[in-house]
C-alpha cells in the first residue's frame, strides 16, 4: 500500500509545478504515512507515497528523456521476473525498479506479465507517453481526469479533485452511479473523472487517450472430475495465501471466525509451521454485547466465539478487540466516512466503517493484513444465488436479493425528491446496465438453462459487485494505514472457478461447497458449518436517534447542498414520527446516504448539474 499522483501537460513546463502535485500527494498521506518521493520534468509530475512495510522503494526515476515509474501495491512474482530479467541483484521490495526494467525490456506487454496487487504509472520520456496499469482484479484503486492537455491521475478521487484543473461537477449521469449500488465499468461520478479500468491498460501520448484490457475471465470446459476441481481449488488457494505472505516479515490475520476468514488463516498457518516461522496472528472484532437481531440484511450470530474456537485450533496469537457501543457513530469518524471510502457516499456506511475500525485498532501490531473478503463472489454464495426470485430477476443479483426492503428506486433514495428520482429513473438506468453487462459475460457453447444462469449471475458479481467491494475495503483499510491483502482475488483461482460447473460448486446443496471441502479437516467442524454472518453493524440502539438529530440539522441550513436534492416533507416526516422497528434498517439507509451525500458535496465542493 502506498499512494501515487502525477499530472501530465504538453503545452506547459512543469518543472515548476512540482508544489500542485505535492498538494495531490498530500490528500494521500494515510496510504503512505512514511514519507514521498516527486519526480518533475516538462511535460510530466509523478509522485509517491510510501509506506515502509510494503512500497517503500515505489519509484524509479530516470532523466527527463528516460523512463520514470510510481507504483502503489506489490508485485507477487518479483523473484520470477528478476531471474527473467537478469537483475537479481535489485532489494527485496524494489517493485518500481523491477516494472521499469521490464518496462524496458517488453514495452507495454510489461502489464501481463505482472502478477500482483497493484496499481501503475510509467511515463516515458522518449516518446512522451504515459502508461498507466491496474492490477487484473482491481484491487488496488487507480483514477485518471483528462484535460485539455493531458491528465490527472491518483490512486483515489481526493488525489485528482485537489488539482485545480479538476472540475468537481456531477450530473444526471453522476447521481445515476452514485445511487445505482452498482459499479459500471470505467464509469465515475463526477463528470470526467473515471477509474482505469481492472486489468486496465491506458496510454496517453500527443495522440490521445487508449484503453484496453489486458486479461479478462474466458469460458472453457471444466473437465476434472469433483475430487480433482476439490484439490485444485485448494492448492491455488494456497499458492495464492503463500504468495502473499511471502518475504513480509510482519502480518496479520483479520479472522472472523466464518468460513473464509477461517480457511486463509488454516493455509496461512500450515505455511508458517512449515518454513518454521510464527506463530500466526489473528484478529478479530464484535460488540461484547450483540444485543437482540435487528431486521434487514445484517448479522446473526457474534463472531468472537467462532474466532476464538479458530485461533485455539490454529495455535495462532489471536486478538479480540471490543468495539464499544457508539463507537460507529463517533462524530469524527463519521466526519471522514467519505473520504475513508475513497469519496463514495455509501447509505450501508456501517460496512465499511467496521472495518476502517478493526483496522485501526489492528495497526498498534502491524500494517499488513490478510483478509477473507471476496470468498462469496469466487466460490459462489453471494447473498440470494439460491433464491430463484433473484435468478428471476432483471437486474442485479444482489439487488434483487433485497429488493422487497427497498423503496421504489433503490437502497437509500426514500428521501430523495420524487421529480429528482423521475429524471434518474434508477430501475431503467440499472436495466439498462443490467443488460449491457449480461452481453459481455463469456459464454460456453451448448451451455444452457440453469447452468447458463448460474455463469451469468457469476460474471455480474465479478464485474460489479467486485469492484464496488474493493474500493470500499481498500479505502476502510488505507484510511487507517493498513495494507488489506486479499488472496481470493488471485486471477488463476477465478479463472478456474468460474469454469466450474454450479452443480459442483453447490454439490452438497450448501454454500461454497468446493471451499469447505478443500478445508476440511482443518478447522473446527462448527466452523466449517457455521452459517454467514456479515461484519459487526447495526448494534448502537442510539444510532437512529443520531442521525435523526444529523438530519434535523441539515434541514435547518439552508446552504446544505444535499437540499436541492431532497424531499424534505419525507425527511421532516421521518425526523418527527415514531421509529418503526419493521422499518428501521430501511430508515438508517435512507438517511445515512443523505448525510453522507450532503458530506460529499460539501467535502469537495461539488457542483450539482440536472
Amino acid at each position: 500500500m502506498g499512494g501515487i499522483a502525477g499530472w501530465i501537460d504538453f503545452r506547459r513546463d512543469l518543472t515548476e509545478e512540482r508544489g500542485t502535485v505535492l498538494t495531490q500527494l498530500g490528500t494521500l498521506a494515510a496510504r503512505g504515512p512514511d514519507g514521498e518521493s516527486l519526480w518533475a520534468s516538462p511535460h510530466a509530475v509523478l509522485g509517491h507515497r510510501s509506506h515502509r512495510h510494503v512500497d517503500e522503494h515505489g519509484m524509479a526515476k530516470g532523466d527527463a528523456d528516460a523512463v520514470t515509474v510510481v507504483v502503489d501495491g506489490r508485485v507477487l512474482n518479483a523473484a520470477e521476473l528478476r531471474a527473467e530479467l537478469g537483475v537479481p541483484g535489485l532489494a527485496a521490495g524494489a517493485d518500481a525498479e523491477l516494472i521499469k526494467q521490464a518496462y524496458l525490456r517488453w514495452g507495454e506487454g510489461f502489464a501481463e506479465r505482472l502478477d500482483g496487487m497493484c496499481a501503475v504509472a510509467v511515463w516515458d520520456g522518449r516518446a512522451d507517453r504515459l502508461t498507466l496499469v491496474r492490477d487484473r482484479l482491481g484491487v488496488k484503486p487507480l483514477y485518471y481526469y483528462p484535460t485539455a492537455d493531458g491528465v490527472l491521475f491518483g490512486s483515489e478521487p481526493k488525489a485528482i479533485l485537489a488539482h485545480p484543473l479538476a472540475v468537481a461537477e456531477i450530473d444526471l449521469t453522476g447521481l445515476r452511479e452514485l445511487l445505482a449500488y452498482t459499479t459500471t465499468p470505467g464509469a465515475g461520478v463526477v463528470a470526467g473523472l473515471r477509474p482505469v479500468l481492472p486489468a486496465g491498460q491506458l496510454r496517453l501520448d500527443r495522440d490521445g487517450l487508449r484503453q484496453r484490457r489486458y486479461w479478462q475471465v474466458a469460458a472453457a470446459p471444466h473437465t476434472d472430475d469433483l475430487a480433482t476441481t476439490i484439490r485444485t481449488a485448494r492448492e491455488l488457494l494456497e499458492s495464492s495465501v503463500e504468495r502473499q505472505i511471502d518475504g513480509t516479515a510482519s502480518f496479520g490475520m483479520l479472522l472472523s471466525g466464518g468460513l473464509d476468514s477461517s480457511a486463509l488463516a488454516a493455509l496461512a498457518a500450515g505455511i508458517l509451521d512449515r518454513r518454521g516461522q510464527g506463530p500466526l496472528h489473528t484478529y478479530s472484532l464484535g460488540y461484547p454485547d450483540i444485543g437482540p437481531p435487528l431486521p434487514g440484511p445484517l448479522r446473526g450470530s457474534d463472531d468472537e466465539p467462532y474466532a476464538a474456537a479458530v485461533a485455539e485450533y490454529l495455535r495462532s496469537e489471536h486478538t479480540h478487540f471490543h468495539l464499544e457501543t457508539g463507537t460507529l457513530m463517533d462524530p469524527v469518524l463519521r466526519g471522514t466516512a467519505v473520504a475513508a471510502q475513497q469519496d463514495m457516499p455509501v447509505a450501508a456506511t456501517q460496512f465499511p466503517t467496521s472495518l476502517r475500525m478493526l483496522c485501526r485498532k489492528v495497526a498498534r501490531h502491524t500494517r499488513v493484513v490478510v483478509g477473507g473478503n471476496r470468498a462469496n463472489i469466487v466460490f459462489g454464495s453471494v447473498m440470494g444465488m439460491t433464491d430463484q426470485t433473484v435468478l428471476a430477476a432483471e437486474t442485479y443479483p444482489w439487488i434483487a436479493s433485497v429488493q422487497s426492503r427497498l423503496p421504489p428506486a433503490g437502497l437509500g433514495t426514500g428521501l430523495l425528491a420524487p421529480d429528482l428520482l423521475g429524471k434518474l429513473d434508477l430501475p431503467a438506468y440499472c436495466a439498462d446496465m443490467y443488460q449491457a453487462d449480461l452481453a459481455r459475460v463469456p459464454r460456453l457453447a451448448g451451455e444452457d438453462g440453469h447452468e447458463r444462469r448460474m455463469r451469468e449471475i457469476y460474471h455480474l458479481n465479478l464485474q460489479g459487485l467486485q469492484e464496488f467491494s474493493c474500493v470500499l475495503d481498500d479505502g476502510g483499510s488505507s484510511a487507517e494505514g493498513v495494507e488489506l491483502r486479499l488472496p481470493f482475488c488471485d486471477h488463476r483461482l477465478i479463472d478456474y472457478m468460474f469454469n466450474v460447473p454450479w452443480s459442483m460448486k453447490d454439490f452438497d446443496g450448501e454454500s461454497k461447497s468446493i471451499l469447505r471441502s478443500a478445508v476440511s479437516g482443518l478447522l473446527p467442524e462448527s466452523v466449517l458449518h457455521r452459517p454467514p454472518s456479515q461484519f459487526p453493524v447495526g448494534r448502537d440502539p442510539a444510532s437512529g436517534t443520531i442521525l435523526r438529530a444529523e438530519l434535523a440539522r441539515v434541514l435547518a441550513d439552508p446552504v446544505a447542498p444535499v437540499r436541492a436534492l431532497l424531499d424534505e416533507e419525507a425527511a421532516r416526516r421521518l425526523i418527527d414520527g415514531p421509529v418503526v422497528p419493521a422499518r428501521s434498517w430501511i430508515d438508517l439507509t435512507d438517511m445515512e446516504l443523505v448525510l453522507q451525500v450532503n458530506q460529499w458535496l460539501s467535502r469537495f465542493a461539488v457542483r450539482i448539474r440536472l
